[in-house]
């Protein structure tokens, strides 16, 4: 996104994407990070990022060594991405039900943008930040 997440009377911050094409190896992640985080990168593997992987269900934080986290997303998954700025929380949802919190200490002072990466050809999304119905009722 070109827009941060907002700070001002925004305690819980969520969005989705629905994969609408794996592609070749759905190598495809959602997460949030900072800016001047590298984009070439998928969210998680760079310092100041935070990413959920489709490919294997991998939680990644600053790092390319991700941890077991939840189950694999292809096409036709919705996804979404929550920051509780309260609790410090990340959680990620699949189709509409919570996978439970992936990351802590994410504290409210950072600047954090919503972001998704894809790797290999063929991979396509779509993105709702709150312009339709979530499939997980925040």
């Amino acid at each position: 996104a070109d827009r941060p997440v907002p700070v001002r009377h925004c305690a819980i911050y969520y969005f989705e994407i629905t994969v609408l094409n794996a592609g070749q190896s759905g190598y495809i992640g959602i997460g949030l990070c900072e800016a001047g985080v590298s984009l070439n990168r998928l969210p998680g593997w760079e310092r100041n990022s935070f990413g959920y992987h489709g490919d294997d269900g991998h939680a990644f934080r600053d790092s390319g060594s991700g941890r077991d986290y939840g189950p694999a997303f292809t096409t036709a998954d919705t996804v979404g991405c929550c920051w509780n700025r309260i609790s410090g929380e990340v959680f990620f949802t699949k189709n509409g039900l919570t996978l439970g919190v992936a990351f802590d200490n994410v504290g409210d002072h950072r600047v954090l943008f919503p972001t998704v990466g894809l790797r290999t050809p063929g991979e396509q999304v779509e993105a709702n930040f709150g312009t339709r119905p979530f499939a997980f009722d925040i």
